[in-house]
């Protein structure tokens, strides 16, 4: 009986120090991953805090060309999420004209761009535009498809250049495809 207690006691502080842990997510060790599930659970939660404790805005992890390829490959997914940390220096909306969300894959690679441009942050915002579209239609943003056509575009210059000069080649140099 005092045996099977102290078992059920040591499989509970064991399942809820590992259990917690899964949540846990550094910032300075990021593994995508895990990412990709708080976003699209809406649970990242590592923000900037103010004088008082109060949240200021998202933070985004420290990424590095190591995981590059794993957010090319997360970013085939373009289900729509509500949190992402945007750019502290932007003032605009973080979204296209009409639309009220992220699509993941887009925010992944505005993340990879952001390593290959070493600022961090793609672009002011997360989102793309194409620029060859009417004036009235471009800053709709893209749609999932699209985006993918970008996806395809990165992917093919992460393999042709992860072994070269990869930051100083833009993705999107020969497309209409901009970063906002």
């Amino acid at each position: 009986m005092m045996k099977n207690r102290i078992v059920l006691i040591i499989s509970a502080c064991l399942f809820l120090v590992l259990g917690c842990g899964k949540d846990n997510f550094d910032l300075n060790d990021p593994d995508v991953e895990t990412f990709v599930n708080q976003l699209k659970s809406g649970k990242y939660n590592k923000y900037k805090k103010g004088d008082n404790g109060e949240n200021v805005w998202l933070l985004m992890p420290n990424f590095s060309e190591n995981h590059i390829q794993s957010l090319i490959d997360f970013s085939k997914d373009t289900s729509h999420i509500v949190v992402f940390p945007v750019n502290p220096l932007s003032s605009r909306r973080p979204f296209p004209e009409g639309r009220e969300y992220f699509i993941l894959g887009e925010c992944l690679l505005w993340t990879v761009e952001g390593i290959r441009n070493g600022a961090g942050y793609g672009s002011l915002d997360p989102f793309l535009i194409d620029a060859a579209k009417e004036k009235s239609e471009r800053y709709k943003g893209l749609n999932g498809n699209e985006i993918l056509i970008v996806r395809d575009f990165y992917k093919d210059w992460w393999g042709n250049f992860k072994d070269k000069d990869w930051e100083n080649k833009n993705p999107l140099e020969d497309t209409s495809y901009r970063w906002f």
